[in-house]
């Protein structure tokens, strides 16, 4: 069994000095001895159509309390992977193998007592502060302090990892600003050690912090794993050789594979043992992972390293040995569990804390239910008046005020799904069990329905004139609805991707108001989608709210009492009801309804079968109820499912057959990428020394400079600041950068470097005139003329940190659309191809050439390969002047060296002047830069060239480190978190006094270039050229992302199947079906409408890298805008044409007019679309969008005239019956629905006034309309004998609806508000294009 499995023995180190202060209190926290040894691992995923493909084999190791287990590897390695399999998190693979600690194998139990992760992605609570944070994991981890133990632990922790001066400030995300990157992996860390694990996991603790806090922080994890006896195992990406130092043990992974295991220290000795000798002087973590780098290093030179170490028995090398354990941790007492209630308690009062700083949880709700129901009481006004024309309204009005607002509950859903993110790390690190967590929100939730109840009700009383006796009871009904669509949408927030979420909510929404009983009669519904009729709970709440609404309510006027049977002077018979109307706009009497509410109601259960004159509030009530508690079981059950047992899966026992196939996939998912294994033919990537340039080359290019063509590059900037206003009246602007200057020349990399928060982003946002915060001035200057936004846009090419790729496109359709566009003097497909080859090989992406680059629908290449991407495509501009910001971020060392000596040939070769921030340099890195811009807190440290920059320091009497990284040793001493706050001011006051500061000044000017023009480019791309690459790139996108129009294909069709199953009755021409073929019209008309939010979520999406590539020269906006209206219309064609093939086939509708209906539905879901595209570039938010989206759907059903008359509508809001594609769309296809339409059931035609003998033998005049309903129990309900008496009927209750053919100005009508939408969508485009900050001149 796993448990009596051999393990390797552990490693003794010597352990680092104890410090002072904060850590003494860790010291006295010491915890049991622990081994925690790992053997035989193997990870497999299931390849389809294929044999299983290994992305771990045989994996072996182990690490002891109180030391750090470093793994590195480059990407693609397995690092994550390997940390997965440790941390027990299922990945969609098999696991297999042992892990053990002290002996015992790890299970998901052992786990949740001993273990803690911090994960790569910070799962933090936005809105909580740091003290928040820290108290409230404290008072669930450390249960046995007091209050005042707790707030000194918490001060002691944050004082710890460097927090103090951070603890009231919050978390924040994307859209609130809050901690940096840096001190929310700080948070992340503290959390963890707040539970004083035995063993602590981290993924990448240092990504995202400049290379001083990354020593740090390993600094910190030696200490912490020395103080609290820990055992500590991490993954780094590049660590820089002072970061290297401070590991103990260190595992090197490579395909999968191990390349070495053992003491840090002794890797040099191990390589140059097996034939592998590091240079002298050389970062040992740099050469091995050059070494093993199989994008930048032959396979078979990778594949001798590790064969090199299977070879060995895989014990640690050059670690000494013992064969004592630990005890058994399942034996040993840990601290006192926290008890159910004190959960709750703590988590019930972190849930009120949340929910009222959190906007969207709930005020951003409580706003849009006033609006909302304030709206449709302003437009439904004419519903106050008690008459037969305003009852059908006011039915719709009510139904509105209670199903409009549960749409907005979608943001709950945005909501807590990033809550349970941080739940989920949390429950699964033991901080507390899911049941009190989830409790806990329910306790928030209940008196919150409530006030959103209260919130929506309010309007519709006030203004709709109904009667406050029905107050209270509407109010429980209101609010228990709402309760039970907020327990859905928790419940669906643990999908893996809120996306699939948010539309599970959507279409669980659409199908409580179909079901909910006003929209199809569920006894015409075939089983088992009947049974959707009674499990939604809108159904059951709609009939004791209308109950209750109505049944109060004051007698409404236009009725007549006759006798049934009697003859009535307006023609026909008297009905069973007693009574009967006329009126001189509806001579007919069609519309009659009732005296009272419980007649009215009656009279309404024709047509809404749920309706009836009983409130039934006992059984509805626990109807609705049992529907949220089952809702909030099933989100318990989730948690309990993803944390418990899915996110913690023990490896099972590995079997005789697990050396399968290793897969060279690039990162830890599985894709198609094209391998150097699979395919032995195909070329490495070229590594660093491949791409340097030689003698020759680099004699050619001083020549050129020399030679005085008259050509050259020179990018200055001169005096640069930058300040943000004051949030307060009386606060001062807050000075970011301070007159900073430089310059650099073709040929030249300038770095700029910093600690965290010295300016480096803004700087960079500055020269590159993107718009910010603040306020930028200075000057900025390209051989000596002002630059300004369009001449960097010619000139030059920003590589931003975000990657801005598209998820469907490969490396190799990214560089070739690049070429196609920046490169037209390569006209053949071969010239280009070479390019493309060469270009993919200098920048690491052979190996995966044809992977998609992925994104949240699906995983495709690692983050190092994005920025390598991004670079690649960068290049093929052949600009004079590159711009970087952070370009090794994410790549291991091979890579990073490789994409530095890229850098320092493009800059030569192609007469290039490249500027770059970068935040943990390498010695390798550091010294590829010609000059050096330090900053700190905005101000300068040093400018110039990187050879002279000791010399500097040491002459303002602040020498670097000889012995150490250079970049490292002066990070070290700008940054007031090594060094203090008065010397670093001393050394930018040195700076300030420096003649090297005065030499910068005046290069700074560009004067003496400005007599050069830059050296001759390529040309881009123009006219029809550039319309058709585009067109043919997007036409591609088309037909391969499902968020465009395949995926829209495919499910609308059968979502409007589905639709006409649940109107199959309506296939019938008879008198009841009548209005219910009218609703099935109504939701195919308005479903494939509201899908086009797929069209927003991939805009918004797309916008990054339209506006990067519009913003960079790749095209102009026209070109894609006309690319993507040839792609757009079309597709959209297709369609319509599939949607209502399967509409007309399952609802029986007239083939007669199917043309003329595809084509106004088509433009239809054009206008929409075009929508859509406009709140995706009008909102960076794709939430945020997608409700702006959903308020412009919602107003269109709304104002599509089936639920009111435009008539009865107030000005100005009568105009949205007008601007609003829905009524034009509803009126063209009545008519092609309904006119064709044969004889209907029920209804006999006649001579208006002529006698007519009915069955019972009366003879009764025949009615204005040409009608009579024969037998017919009530007079509504019956709708006409033909299509066109059909549509003159609706049309008293439907203004929308009409007999005159008014198709074709329909359409010209539907046309005017898809090209003004369209023309919107340019200009806020354009706006985002445009969006910049040239810096203002100081004057002097």
């Amino acid at each position: 069994t796993p448990a009596r499995a051999h393990s390797p023995r552990p490693c003794l180190f010597l352990r680092p000095r104890i410090p002072a202060g904060p850590f003494a209190a860790m010291a006295a926290m010491k915890g049991e001895k622990v081994r925690l040894a790992f053997e035989r691992l193997h990870y497999t995923v299931p390849v389809k159509g294929s044999t299983p493909k290994a992305l771990l084999q045989d994996i072996k190791g182990e690490v002891t309390s109180g030391h750090v287990l470093a793994i590195l590897g480059p990407s693609g390695a397995g690092k994550t992977t390997l940390l997965n399999m440790l941390t027990l998190q299922q990945s969609g693979g098999t696991p297999t193998g042992f892990i053990n600690v002290n002996g015992e194998p790890l299970t998901p139990a052992l786990y949740d007592r001993t273990c803690a992760y911090v994960e790569q992605t910070d799962t933090l609570w936005a809105s909580l502060t740091v003290r928040e944070h820290l108290a409230y994991a404290t008072s669930l981890f450390r249960p046995e302090l007091d209050e005042s133990a707790q707030r000194a632990a918490v001060d002691d922790m944050a004082r710890a990892v460097g927090l103090e001066d951070f603890m009231d400030t919050r978390a924040g995300n994307e859209i609130t600003r809050g901690l940096s990157s840096g001190n929310k992996r700080r948070l992340s860390v503290a959390l963890a050690l707040v539970k004083q694990p035995n063993i602590l996991f981290l993924d990448e603790p240092t990504s995202g912090v400049d290379s001083a806090s990354a020593v740090r922080m390993m600094s910190f994890l030696q200490t912490v794993a020395a103080t609290q006896n820990v055992a500590v195992v991490c993954t780094i990406h590049q660590p820089p050789a002072s970061v290297f130092a401070g590991f103990d043990n260190t595992m090197v992974l490579s395909m999968g594979r191990v390349a070495y295991f053992g003491k840090a220290k002794k890797m040099g000795a191990y390589l140059a043992k097996v034939g592998f000798p590091p240079p002298v002087d050389t970062n040992p973590a740099e050469f091995i992972l050059d070494l093993v780098n199989k994008d930048f290093t032959p396979l078979a030179g990778v594949r001798r390293v590790l064969d090199a170490w299977a070879a060995t028995d895989g014990s640690a090398f050059g670690c000494e040995r013992e064969d004592v354990d630990g005890k058994r941790l399942s034996e040993v007492e840990t601290h006192s569990e926290t008890s159910f209630g004190k959960q709750l308690a703590v988590l019930t009062d972190r849930s009120f804390l949340v929910a009222r700083r959190e906007p969207l949880a709930y005020l951003v709700r409580l706003v849009a239910n006033f609006s909302a129901t304030l709206f449709f009481g302003i437009i439904y006004v004419e519903t106050r008046e008690k008459v037969q024309g305003q009852i059908n309204p006011r039915t719709f009005f009510l139904m509105f005020c209670v199903g409009i607002p549960m749409q907005f509950i979608l943001v709950s859903n945005y909501i807590y799904h990033y809550q349970w993110l941080s739940l989920k790390k949390e429950v699964k690190d033991g901080m507390y069990h899911p049941v009190p967590a989830a409790v806990a929100s329910w306790v928030v939730q209940a008196p919150m329905m409530f006030v959103l109840a209260l919130s929506s009700l309010l309007p519709m009383y006030v203004i709709g004139d109904l009667a406050w006796s029905s107050f209270g009871i509407v109010l429980v009904l209101y609010a228990l609805t709402f309760w039970s669509f907020e327990g859905l949408a928790q419940m669906l927030s643990t999908f893996s991707n809120v996306i699939i979420g948010l539309f599970g909510f959507l279409n669980l929404y659409f199908a409580a108001f179909l079901f909910c009983g006003m929209f199809v009669d569920p006894e015409d519904v075939v089983w088992p989608i009947r049974t959707f009729c009674y499990f939604m709970p809108l159904g059951w709440t709609l009939q004791s709210y209308m109950y209750a609404l109505m049944h109060d309510m004051p007698d409404h006027e236009g009725t007549v009492a006759c006798t049934p049977g009697d003859a009535l002077p307006t023609g026909g018979v008297c009905t069973d009801q007693g009574f009967y109307c006329y009126s001189s706009e509806d001579p007919t009497g069609a519309v009659c309804y009732g005296k009272d509410g419980d007649t009215i109601l009656e009279s309404l259960s024709v047509q809404f079968t749920i309706f009836e004159a009983k409130g039934h509030y006992a059984r509805n009530i626990a109807l609705i109820v049992a529907f949220g508690a089952l809702t909030r079981i099933g989100y318990v059950a989730a948690i309990y499912v993803l944390t418990k047992m899915y996110g913690g899966q023990a490896p099972g026992a590995p079997g005789d057959d697990v050396a399968v196939a290793m897969g060279d996939d690039e990162d830890d998912s599985f894709n198609s990428s094209r391998s150097s294994e699979t395919n032995p033919g195909m070329p490495h990537s070229k590594s660093g020394a491949d791409i340097k340039l030689s003698v020759a080359e680099i004699e050619a290019f001083d020549a050129a400079v020399d030679a005085k063509d008259g050509t050259g590059v020179e990018f200055a900037f001169k005096n640069i600041c930058y300040s943000i206003a004051g949030k307060k009246k009386d606060e001062p602007d807050a000075a970011v950068l301070r007159d900073v200057s430089g310059s650099v020349r073709e040929g030249e990399i300038l770095a700029i470097v910093g600690p965290s928060g010295a300016g480096k982003t803004i700087l960079l946002d500055t020269l590159t005139f993107n718009k910010g915060p603040g306020a930028p001035s200075g000057e900025i200057s390209l051989n000596g003329k002002k630059m300004t936004r369009s001449d960097f846009a010619k000139d030059a090419i920003y590589v931003p940190r975000e990657d801005n790729l598209w998820p469907t496109m490969s490396p190799r359709q990214h560089v070739e659309f690049a070429f196609k566009m920046y490169r037209s003097d390569l006209v053949t497909k071969a010239a280009r191809d070479k390019e493309v080859d060469e270009l993919l090989s200098v920048t690491g992406l052979t190996s995966c050439a044809d992977t998609k680059a992925g994104g949240f629908l699906f995983k495709g290449l690692s983050g190092g390969q994005r920025r390598r991407l991004s670079l690649a495509v960068a290049l093929v501009k052949q600009p004079s002047l590159i711009v970087l910001d952070e370009p090794t971020s994410g790549l291991d060392s091979a890579a990073a060296a490789a994409i530095l000596t890229l850098l320092a040939r493009v800059a030569r070769s192609r007469r290039a002047a490249v500027i770059c921030t970068i935040h943990q340099p390498s010695a390798l890195v550091f010294a590829g830069f010609h000059k050096v811009l330090v900053l700190s807190g905005g101000r300068v440290a040093y400018c110039g060239p990187r050879k002279e920059m000791a010399a500097h320091f040491e002459s303002v009497g602040a020498a670097l480190s000889h012995d150490a990284n250079p970049a490292e040793a002066v990070l070290d001493l700008v940054s007031k978190d090594t060094t203090s706050e008065a010397q670093v001011t001393a050394v930018l006051d040195g700076w300030e006094t420096s003649e090297r500061r005065q030499k910068v000044a005046s290069e700074a000017s560009g004067k003496h270039a400005a007599y050069q023009s830059l050296p001759p480019r390529t040309v881009t791309a123009g006219g029809a050229s550039s319309v058709a690459h585009v067109f043919a790139r997007q036409a591609r996108l088309a037909l391969v992302d499902p968020l465009q129009y395949v995926g829209r294909v495919f499910v609308i069709p059968q979502l409007v199947a589905f639709f006409g199953l649940v109107y199959l009755a309506s296939r019938k021409n008879d008198q009841k079906q009548v209005p219910f073929r009218l609703f099935y019209l109504w939701w195919v008309l308005a479903l494939p409408a509201c899908m086009s939010i797929t069209t927003l979520i991939g805009t918004n999406r797309d916008t990054f890298s339209v506006v990067y590539e519009l913003r960079a020269g790749m095209y102009k906006i026209f070109s894609y805008v006309m690319s993507g209206g040839l792609v757009q219309i079309p597709a959209l064609f297709v369609l319509s044409l599939v949607i209502n093939l399967a509409a007309f086939a399952v609802g029986n509708w007239p083939w007669d007019n199917f043309i003329t209906f595809v084509v106004q539905f088509a433009i239809t879901l054009w206008v929409y679309d075009s929508m859509a595209q406009l709140m995706a570039v009008s909102f960076k938010s794709p939430v945020i969008g997608m409700l702006a989206f959903l308020g412009y759907w919602s107003s269109s059903i709304v104002f599509c005239g089936l639920v009111f008359k435009a008539t009865d509508v107030v000005w100005p809001f009568r105009l949205f019956y007008y601007v609003l594609p829905l009524k034009w769309t509803f009126n063209a296809s009545g008519y092609d629905v309904y006119m064709p339409s044969k004889a209907f059931k029920g209804a006999s035609i006649c001579d208006a006034g002529a006698d007519v003998t009915l069955s019972s033998g009366a003879v009764v005049a025949c009615p204005a309309g040409g009608f009579y309903c024969d037998g017919a129990a009530t007079s509504f309900g019956c709708w006409g004998a033909t299509g066109e008496q059909v549509l003159n009927t609706l049309s008293l209750s439907y203004e929308s609806l009409g007999t005159d053919d008014d198709r074709g100005f329909d359409i010209g009508i539907l046309l005017l508000m898809g090209f003004v939408l369209k023309l919107a969508y340019v200009a806020m485009l354009w706006r985002a294009v445009a969006a910049s900050d040239e810096p203002r001149k100081i004057k002097q």
